[in-house]
């Protein structure tokens, strides 16, 4: 009994250690939703701009609160060029999100070309990467298409079946097959994506209401 008891304790090292997710191992940060072209007011400073207005959050789906001082967002460039440095504490289940404001803002205090998220229309990649000692890690990332990119239409992980990305299309409905599967849903940045079929009738007011800063 006392060997297959270490012969376990000893596989669950080994399998700590080939993880990909961030130590400890039961923490994982994760892309969860992005809106790469705004055509609102998303980030709530009055104003609507093709920059300031791009999102991406991220979500914490382990078990245990996670130090995200190490955490960075790319684009396709990669890990050559960060657009967001985070900062804090995630907690389980918890989502955060990153406008292109913040990005830009971030760029500005470290000495970076403004750029914000960077987020191109035609098609990109969403990365987050993890900085430990020397090393630069990719933690998570999505490519996206074109037709995913179009106004206000967001991409994230179902709440339910995390593997799986839905588009968010309430606020501009796929009228051909969207990649991912359209919702008829609206974006939730800030919130669980708990919407995954067509959602009741709302007014956007109504909406942004819930989750603008």
């Amino acid at each position: 009994m006392r060997n297959i008891f270490r012969f376990l304790l000893r596989l669950a090292f080994c399998l700590c250690a080939l993880s990909s997710l961030p130590a400890p191992c039961a923490a994982q940060i994760v892309v969860n939703e992005f809106v790469a072209d705004p055509a609102r007011d998303w980030d709530g400073d009055g104003t609507t701009n093709l920059r300031d207005d791009e999102w991406i959050e991220i979500r914490n789906v382990g078990t245990v609160p996670v130090d995200l001082s190490a955490y960075r967002l790319a684009d396709a460039e990669g890990p050559t060029v960060f657009r967001y440095g985070f900062a804090g504490t995630l907690d389980p289940g918890a989502v955060r999100v990153v406008y292109g404001s913040d990005s830009r803002a971030w760029e500005e205090a470290n000495g970076f070309p403004l750029y914000g998220l960077s987020l191109n229309n035609t098609g990109d990649v969403v990365s987050l990467y993890r900085l430990a000692g020397g090393d630069t890690a990719l933690v998570d990332s999505y490519a996206y298409r074109e037709v995913a990119a179009r106004d206000d239409r967001s991409i994230g992980r179902r709440s339910d079946a995390p593997s799986v990305w839905i588009t968010f299309d309430a606020l501009n409905p796929c009228t051909a097959t969207c990649d991912p599967a359209g919702t008829g849903c609206f974006p939730t940045p800030g919130l669980q994506n708990t919407c995954l079929t067509p959602a009741a009738t709302a007014t956007w007011g109504a909406i942004k209401g819930i989750y603008i800063r």
